[in-house]
């Protein structure tokens, strides 16, 4: 009976102990998992963190050049508006010049040039209208700082008639080209500058998006390759549980084995002597039917009788057997049990390593494929880096030429 109320509370024991070591392992699985999720989770707000400071940075950045590219703008809108004013200055200058020399007091002057009789009066006449229209250019000129109408003011001066209105004609012909050509190049630059804007902010922002998304993918990868690794480590440690549970399952059975053992030898001598106890007292009893047939002795003499214990000595022999035969039968349950138990951790320790496999398998090609997208997004990265170095220089060079 002790033993097998010790076999039963050692079963319960061996139950409860495997109950709590897989509570304990779900349990530390459960802390491994969350404690990579909190990995994760801090490396990918450390992440975004550092992308926001690089983002405010790179507004930052953006802003201050967008303030800059106004302000220049603005000058340069200016200056173009100050040459404007200038050449119409200029121009009109020049046509009040051309008015005063083609007027109808310089034409009657200029009919009657090659009359002798008024040669004096009307030299005198043109050289008024000359130094008139000679003091209109050089007041302009001072005013817009004007070369080329200080040396048209002097020749004015200087020259005849005819050569001056030659030069004013000419010089009026060449304002309103350069005039022209001032308001194609200024709606040219203008054109090129906002299209190069465009196509720089529409650039920054790829680049800018190809940088995050070169993030996430690297995030993605250090994922994949965490779980890769914690996959094989599970398979491992299943390896190393159903390896544990093979040899517990053959110290197992080889306790079976001597338990089996024990009992049936047991029982074997327990039914000996039990066999032998009973044909003694049967042959006793055989004797005992044969006395009664015999005659009387002269002197009465005691007759042998069985120990009144014999009985009970039989019956706790038998209850031994009974006990031993229920300890095979319980050992046997025992075993049958433990066998099944052991196949069943085969079969989902087999279940857990394939779908691990599986997995790795699908993290692997994950991976690979965050790979591929990863050197993708690295050369377009380069490519829009260069086309913004391109865009920068030419932005500078439009710059150059249209300030």
């Amino acid at each position: 009976a002790s033993q097998k109320e010790e076999m039963a509370n050692q079963k319960a024991y061996e139950e409860l102990k495997a109950a709590k070591e897989e509570e304990i392992a779900a349990g530390q699985a459960q802390i491994e998992s969350k404690t990579d999720e909190l990995a994760t989770t801090d490396e990918k707000n450390a992440e975004a963190k550092t992308d926001l400071e690089d983002t405010k940075a790179s507004l930052s950045a953006d802003e201050q050049f967008l303030m800059m590219l106004k302000e220049k703008c603005q000058m340069t809108d200016k200056e173009w508006e100050e040459r404007q004013k200038t050449r119409q200055l200029e121009m009109e200058a020049v046509s009040k010049a051309l008015a005063i020399l083609s007027g109808d007091d310089a034409h009657d002057l200029f009919t009657r040039t090659f009359n002798p009789a008024l040669v004096q009066r009307e030299s005198a006449v043109r050289s008024q209208h000359r130094e008139e229209a000679a003091q209109v250019l050089a007041a302009v000129a001072k005013k817009v700082h004007s070369p080329r109408l200080a040396t048209l003011a002097y020749q004015v001066k200087l020259d005849a008639f005819t050569r001056v209105k030659k030069a004013i004609d000419d010089m009026i012909a060449m304002l309103k080209q350069q005039q022209a050509d001032e308001v194609k190049k200024n709606d040219f630059c203008k054109e090129e500058l906002h299209k190069t804007e465009m196509s720089t902010a529409k650039a920054t922002d790829k680049r800018e998006a190809l940088e995050a998304h070169i993030g996430e993918l690297e995030s993605t990868i250090k994922t994949l390759e965490d779980g890769i690794a914690a996959a094989k480590a599970q398979i491992a440690q299943l390896q190393l549980d159903l390896q544990r549970a093979s040899e517990d399952r053959q110290k197992e059975n080889v306790e079976f084995q001597k338990t089996i053992a024990d009992q049936t030898m047991t029982v074997e001598v327990l039914k000996k002597a039990l066999d032998r106890l009973a044909t003694f007292y049967d042959f006793l009893q055989t004797q005992g039917h044969t006395k009664a047939g015999r005659q009387t002795p002269p002197v009465p003499q005691m007759e042998y009788q069985p120990n009144k214990g014999a009985s009970g000595v039989m019956e706790m022999i038998e209850k031994l057997v009974h006990e031993a035969n229920d300890l095979k039968a319980e050992a046997k349950k025992g075993e049958s049990d433990a066998q099944a138990a052991y196949e069943q951790t085969i079969a989902d320790t087999n279940g857990s390593v394939e779908a691990l496999q599986k997995e790795i398998v699908a993290k692997t090609k994950a991976k690979a494929e965050a790979h591929k997208d990863k050197l993708q997004a690295e050369s377009d990265h380069l490519d829009t880096v260069k086309e913004l170095e391109g865009l920068a220089k030419y932005t500078a060079d439009l710059h150059e030429e249209c300030d």
